[in-house]
């Protein structure tokens, strides 16, 4: 799958997680047609990095743009990872392997994974690498201050 197609793939769970088209549109720059025309994958139509952010903002969930980071080698990190506390920080990461394993269980079914269900995997490992990230600084953040005199 091309990063345009992936791109594209992101723009429509974006638009889904917002609520469709007209909310993308009111929490965006531009018109319900465009938001339509970036999700298409015979269009040209590529989604501008403002347009995206917005969007995953709304989504509250930077869908869009792990896609663009993940083509450069990168991962996103909340800033606010590791501010958590143990407990919680390892419930979440039980909670995301949970939903990992569910993704792929579904997906390998059949016996078969094509472009859209690897982009799917792909964006459930990333959320639990996200999760595994906070874990690992709220530990080493506990470990830090145990140190201390």
């Amino acid at each position: 799958m091309t990063l345009v197609s992936r791109i594209k793939t992101a723009t429509q769970m974006a638009v889904k997680a917002i609520g469709g088209v007209d909310p993308a549109a009111e929490v965006s720059r531009v018109s319900r047609a465009r938001i339509s025309e970036y999700q298409k994958r015979h269009s040209p139509s590529v989604i501008p990095v403002d347009v995206a952010v917005a969007l995953d903002e709304f989504a509250q969930e930077p869908l869009i743009l792990s896609v663009m980071a993940q083509h450069l080698g990168y991962v996103l990190v909340p800033v606010h990872v590791g501010e958590g506390h143990i407990p919680s920080s390892m419930e979440l990461v039980a909670k995301r392997a949970g939903d990992t394993m569910t993704t792929t269980v579904r997906i390998m079914a059949d016996g078969v994974i094509d472009d859209g269900e690897a982009v799917e995997l792909e964006a459930e490992l990333c959320k639990l690498q996200t999760a595994v990230s906070h874990g690992l600084r709220a530990v080493r953040s506990r470990i830090k201050k145990g140190s201390q005199p």
